[in-house]
């Protein structure tokens, strides 16, 4: 027998023998979780849910590390670059996982090529929020309001969903808003709730609390149907604009040559987490749709949307260099 043979057979051996003792070892020290929006908004508040109970059946911490910036580019890039061991998790959407791929022109990571699905974990709903200032009552009205004053009403953006949802609107209405680009969620809007930019589509989670205080005015949601958190606000499309329809899915991802034993154990401890009764109540607390979706069935819906997306970006000539 070729002596090559034998010693990459033997080194072989052993490295797998390495990765299942690593495997049963695991974890060890403490996790972190990726953000790629700021502290603060709908995906943080049910990141550090999730965090919190999964580290709690993996004993040991997950440490919540939010990197905003470049519509979530910024901190799922660093998320794939990370070491592949089970440490590094990434809080992943349908924006920075699929829409992102047609949006940027030269998108640093490939999500297919660098990551694994754990699972979805909870979805997010949009509302279309303006500020009191603007002289809209509903949808209908600001439609009006924006044909007749062409470019001159801003919307402020702090992730590739809220521009998204945006420009949907915009193009379905044909209307003409200026773009204002943030850093993240929370910095949209508070210049919201300063006038600083007259409307957003923002999150039911974090909106809703502004609504209710009489700070800023929801006209519609922008689901299929009308949304648990607040019934008496209509869809888009019962608002008079049809074909804007947008909800947010968000799961944990690893960089995709984590070993397979880990990747495992995460999502198999993930899944229980999720269907805890409990975890689904504080997830809607913060104004979230629970979801448990497992790995093989979040594969399929991701990769479906990466071509939803990419027409979506399409139609509407989104393009981010």
């Amino acid at each position: 027998m070729n002596p090559w043979f034998c010693k990459a057979g033997i080194a072989a051996v052993a490295a797998l023998a390495v990765l299942a003792a690593r495997a049963q070892d695991y974890p060890n020290r403490p996790l972190r979780l990726i953000v790629p929006q700021g502290p603060g908004g709908g995906s943080d508040v049910g990141a550090r849910v999730i965090a919190e109970r999964l580290g709690r059946a993996l004993g040991q911490q997950i440490v919540v590390e939010n990197r905003p910036g470049a519509g979530g580019s910024i901190g799922v890039d660093a998320a794939a670059k990370a070491a592949p061991d089970g440490y590094t998790l990434v809080l992943g959407s349908n924006t920075t996982m699929a829409a992102n791929v047609s949006l940027y022109s030269k998108l640093p990571y490939n999500p297919l090529r660098d990551f694994t699905p754990l699972g979805l974990v909870f979805a997010a709903t949009f509302g279309i929020v303006v500020h009191p200032s603007v002289p809209a009552t509903s949808l209908k009205e600001l439609v009006a309001l924006a044909k007749s004053r062409p470019g001159q009403l801003n919307y402020g953006s702090g992730t590739s969903s809220a521009q998204i949802c945006t420009e949907m609107l915009k193009f379905a209405a044909g209307i003409d808003l200026a773009y204002v680009p943030y850093k993240g969620s929370p910095q949209a809007l508070n210049d919201l709730l300063s006038g600083q930019v007259q409307l957003i589509c923002d999150p039911l989670a974090t909106a809703l609390p502004q609504v209710k205080a009489g700070k800023l005015r929801i006209l519609a949601v922008t689901s299929r149907q009308r949304s648990a958190f607040a019934p008496e606000v209509p869809t888009v499309a019962e608002a008079g604009v049809p074909d804007v329809e947008y909800t947010a899915w968000l799961g944990l991802f690893v960089p995709s040559s984590t070993p397979k034993e880990v990747t495992a154990r995460l999502s198999a401890e993930l899944m229980k987490v999720l269907r805890q009764p409990e975890t689904a109540e504080a997830l809607t607390r913060a104004g979230l749709e629970p979801l448990a979706l497992a790995p093989d069935d979040a594969m399929v819906l991701w990769k479906s949307d990466i071509e939803r997306q990419a027409a979506v970006v399409k139609r509407a000539g989104m393009k981010i260099e």
